[in-house]
């Protein structure tokens, strides 16, 4: 009887212990996987997006300018931001052929495609293309 309560206990220590390292285990990979994305910007490679100054408006933009964060199937384009009576910005990209795509969901640009029509990849993101499209209201016309 001694012995199978030794047993027994043995047993339960070792699941204990194997259910410690399943949990620290899971936990590792767990925190590792979400402080992925809580790094600063700046820690990440840019490829030049971090140069890209609004110095006129319109302004062209260019892949080269953005780097890997540019998010549009075109090379290049304008963006453009002028103000609605309200002072809600309006904000534009023109590609090198004319076409228009709203930048930006205001009244003004509803007879516009959207800019996410435009895209290389859904899994883009046209935030950057879109904090550079406001940088541009603030340069006097």
């Amino acid at each position: 009887m001694k012995e199978r309560q030794i047993i027994m206990k043995r047993i339960k220590q070792s699941i204990k212990a194997l259910l410690l390292i399943c949990a620290t285990i899971t936990l590792t990979v767990g925190v590792a996987g979400c402080t992925d994305g809580m790094d600063h910007p700046e820690n990440y490679p840019t490829d030049g997006s971090n140069k890209v100054a609004a110095t006129s408006n319109p302004q062209i933009i260019s892949k080269e300018d953005l780097g890997h964060t540019w998010p549009l199937k075109v090379d290049k384009g304008t963006v453009s931001c002028e103000h609605n009576k309200q002072g809600d910005p309006i904000l534009r990209f023109t590609t090198s052929d004319g076409k228009q795509y709203a930048l930006n969901q205001v009244p003004d640009n509803e007879n516009l495609k959207s800019i996410e029509t435009l895209k290389s990849d859904n899994d883009k993101s046209v935030g950057t293309l879109m904090s550079f499209a406001f940088s541009v209201c603030d340069v006097p016309k």
